[in-house]
């Protein structure tokens, strides 16, 4: 452990290890500012991968941890089509889906505010969760998002985070009741971005705040996501 924590510059913090079925995950107490912290591990470390977590119980209770192996999960996350996936839910308003809303997709003139996309609004982290692989998204495999029990949607998260961060370098920063990522590459192409804010709202419906149309054009400005549902 000693070994990873001072290459992600973070020696002087009280951490411990967890066993997550098979794997050990290094949970560090968060001290100082909590983004800082990230960025430091994120950093230093080259085979493991830093997320924040809030709240810790997600990662410290074995009763909010996946009921899968990471190794399993992430296998079933890589052969998912999570286009076909999220088109086919009931209720998506993903391109070709059945049941699309034009109240729910709106004009795009509804208005949006960006300042109302910030995961800091939701608490500051308790822990930072160090995972025994480089993979960014492969954190969702160790950290159920939105607590959502029994790991429902994992398989799904995991690979919803894959597909992002290939196509805009999004990386998650934390994960909990609302998940943060940061993007290196938002969409530059409105019809590419109505699809990416479909996507969100149907892995976490309480993301968008306005029409799907108008977050789009959120997300062509913004270098950060906030993912929001309630489990």
């Amino acid at each position: 452990m000693q070994p990873v924590l001072r290459a992600a510059g973070l020696e002087s913090h009280r951490a411990e290890e967890y066993a997550v079925h098979d794997e050990t995950v290094i949970v560090v107490d968060v001290a100082g500012e909590a983004q800082e912290m990230w960025r430091s591990a994120r950093a230093g470390l080259t085979d493991h991968y830093p997320v924040l977590a809030l709240p810790s119980f997600l990662i410290t209770d074995p009763d909010f941890r996946h009921p899968i192996a990471p190794g399993e999960l992430i296998t079933r996350a890589e052969a998912l089509d999570v286009t076909t996936y999220l088109t086919q839910r009931p209720g998506s308003q993903m391109p070709g889906a059945r049941d699309r809303d034009p109240e729910i997709l709106g004009t795009g003139d509804e208005g949006y505010d960006l300042t109302g996309y910030d995961v800091a609004e939701f608490g500051d982290p308790e822990v930072l969760v160090i995972v025994p692989r480089p993979e960014p998204w492969a954190a969702f495999a160790y950290l159920d998002a939105y607590a959502s029990l029994l790991g429902t949607r994992s398989e799904l998260m995991t690979a919803a985070a894959r597909g992002w961060g290939e196509r805009y370098g999004a990386v998650p920063t934390v994960i909990g009741l609302a998940c943060g990522f940061t993007v290196s590459r938002p969409p530059t192409e409105l019809a590419d971005a109505e699809r990416l804010a479909a996507e969100h709202v149907a892995v976490a419906g309480l993301t968008a705040g306005t029409s799907i149309r108008a977050y789009a054009r959120a997300l062509m400005e913004l270098r950060h996501w906030t993912l929001y549902d309630r489990p």
